[in-house]
Formats: structure tokens, C-alpha cells, sequence
């Protein structure tokens, strides 16, 4: 099944469910938004984004709503939506800073309303300030909807950052905005991801050395989160042990890498990897014959069914797969990738 961006694809999905979220084709314009510093104190301002990928935006609006947090995550308080700016013709990215910072004990949902192309949408946003008033639980930092209805990454800082906290969350602003605000398809399902960031440091495990990940103290509190990214500054053959990823801070790639085996469910599409089938929209395929049969279904053709590397086991997607690379870069993820991505998000905002 394809599940590429076309007209009958999308028609049955919206017929099934009336949310943005499993809009297959990208909103035309296209927009994203970022806050930063991603988890801000109380007393530093914040500045808000939005930047362009394509399309004619006539318009801008930015809101907020304030509410205070409670040591039991409880909201109260919360003030009524206040326009904070408007844009008329903007020019991009649009920004918009918070001189006076929020204080402490906050939570923060901002929107901006975006109007173009004879349409308007949203991006709505959540975080909390810093320090988060609940013991042991990782603090939300960039939340677009319900944790049980979307994909939940929490960013864990390695004991080898825990000397530099603000490098940590910088590192966690840029990987949010720069690792899967750039990947072109997971970009499209911008409304099924949330961010959060822990408390409790952890240690990454190297894959060469034969270290295992060393879980925080608080893991037990982690059990909604589908990604658990280690980050850290040392230099690592980082991997997947089907709950905690580690990566460099820095490695835009290798996080979109990693989380693509335990957000996803995705396998390796190099030689000496891990593989696996997955019953519905695979990535990898346990013989020659059987991807080839599957070719077709993934807008591939026979020919494009390769070995990967010496193992007893085949791909369909191109060398620039993101699932075959790591590293500083972003490659995009080819059709299979895709099409597993897309069912991930319909299974979870579809699921009891």
C-alpha cells in the first residue's frame, strides 16, 4: 500500500478522521514553529518563530495563554487567549520576544495562526518553565498533543552534560528544529509529536566498546514515551536497545536514525545491522523474492531490491535513506520509511 501524497490516499484517511494530524499532504503554505530558549526559566524572556517552506502567507497572529502548574502537574489559573502580535505581508522567519519572561511555576500554550492560500491553520504549542514543579517528571518542553494520541520523545541528558545544562537544552531546541523540522515527511506530521526533557541524567552505552545504555533513576516515570534519546558530547557508536537511544547532542542525523527504531519500529538498511520484517510495512524483507513482490506497493521497481551488505536481507529504499545513514546530515526517508512512519502516526491517534 502507498501511502504517498495523493488525492485518494488522503480523501479515505480524512473520511475516517477529521484532524490535521493525518493530513498526508503538507498545508500549502507550509510553516513551523519554535520557542526558544526550549525550557526557559522564569525570569528569561522567550522568543517565538515561525519560519517558511513554501507557499504565500498573507497573514500572521500569535497568541498565548498563561497557567500556573502544580507539584502534581495540575493547571489552574490560566489566563484567557491574548494576541500577542500580528503580521500582515510578513517577511520570514517572524519573530516575537517575551521581554519580561513568564516566571516560575508556568505552563505556556502559545498558536500561531497562520492564513495563506485562501486557508487558515495553527500550530499550537505547549511548554513549561524551568524548573518543572514535578519530582521526577520529565518536563514538557514542546507538547502539540495528547501523549496517548501522539509519538513521545524524551530527551535525556548524558552525566557527561550534566555540567552543561544550558549546552544540554540548546542541544534539545536545535534536534527538535533541526533534525525533525527538516526531514521533509516527518515535517508533514508536525501535530504527532511531542518533546519532553528529564530531570535525572543517564549514560550512553558505545555499541564498539560493548557498553549498555545506563538508564536514569527516574525510568519507571518514562514508560509514555515511545523515544528515549541519551544525549551526549562524547564521541560514540551509538545504537537502539529497543527503549533508550544515545546520541551526540550535535549528530542531527543520528538522532532521526535512531528514533527511527523506536519510534517507528524501523530496521537497519546497512550490513551488520539489526533486520527485521514488520508484518505491516516493512523496511526490510527476509528474501529476494519477497521484496521484489512488494515493490510495486512502494512505487518501486524490481531492480530496486538490493541486499544489504553480506546479510540475508534485502531493502527497497535508495543509499540516501536516512534509515542507512547516521551522522551530522539529514537524509530523507525513501517511500518504505515513509509509508511505515504514516502508519505508525494512523495506528497511534487511531488506537483504544
Amino acid at each position: 500500500m502507498n501511502l504517498s501524497c495523493n488525492r485518494s490516499s488522503t480523501a479515505l484517511i480524512l473520511s475516517l478522521f477529521s484532524i490535521s494530524l493525518l493530513t498526508s499532504c503538507s498545508e500549502s503554505p507550509e510553516t513551523f514553529a519554535i520557542h526558544r530558549p526550549i525550557f526557559p526559566a522564569g525570569s528569561e524572556q522567550v522568543t517565538f518563530t515561525l519560519s517558511q517552506i513554501e507557499g504565500t502567507v498573507d497573514s500572521v497572529n500569535l497568541y498565548e495563554v498563561v497557567a500556573n502548574v502544580d507539584a502534581s502537574g495540575n493547571l489552574s489559573g490560566a489566563t484567557p487567549e491574548a494576541l500577542l502580535k500580528t503580521w500582515s505581508s510578513p517577511s520570514f522567519p517572524v519573530t516575537y520576544t517575551k521581554s519580561s519572561g513568564y516566571g516560575d511555576n508556568k505552563y505556556i500554550t502559545y498558536r500561531f495562526e497562520v492564513a495563506g492560500n485562501s486557508h487558515t491553520y495553527n500550530h499550537t504549542i505547549s511548554f513549561a518553565t524551568n524548573p518543572y514543579p514535578v519530582v521526577d517528571a520529565a518536563a514538557p518542553v514542546y507538547v502539540v498533543g495528547d501523549i496517548d494520541r501522539v509519538l513521545n520523545s524524551v530527551f535525556v541528558p548524558d552525566a557527561d552534560m550534566a555540567g552543561n545544562m544550558g549546552q544540554f537544552l540548546t542541544g534539545v531546541a536545535d534536534d527538535i528544529d533541526l533534525s525533525f523540522h527538516r526531514e521533509a515527511w516527518v515535517r508533514r506530521f508536525r501535530s504527532a509529536y511531542n518533546f519532553f526533557v528529564n530531570p535525572a541524567t543517564a549514560q550512553a552505552g558505545d555499541y564498539d566498546a560493548g557498553t549498555p545504555h545506563v538508564y536514569p533513576s527516574n525510568d519507571a516515570n518514562l514508560s509514555f514515551a515511545q523515544a528515549r534519546i541519551i544525549l551526549h558530547s562524547a564521541t560514540k557508536r551509538d545504537f537502539s536497545d529497543g527503549t533508550y537511544v544515545g546520541t551526540e547532542y550535535f549528530n542531527r542525523g543520528t538522532i532521526l536514525h535512531e528514533t527511527g527504531h523506536l519510534l517507528y519500529g524501523m530496521a537497519d538498511e546497512y550490513g551488520g545491522g539489526v533486520h527485521w520484517q514488520n508484518d505491516k510495512a516493512p523496511n526490510n524483507w527476509n528474501s529476494l523474492a519477497v521484496a521484489q513482490n512488494a515493490a510495486p506497493g512502494v512505487g518501486k521497481t524490481s531492480s530496486d531490491a538490493v541486499q544489504i551488505g553480506g546479510d540475508p536481507w534485502w531493502k527497497l529504499c535508495d543509499g540516501n535513506c536516512m534509515m542507512l545513514n547516521t551522522g551530522l546530515n539529514i537524509f530523507p526517508y525513501d517511500q518504505p520509511c515513509r509509508d511505515r512512519i504514516f502508519l505508525t502516526i494512523l495506528d497511534r491517534v487511531s488506537g483504544p
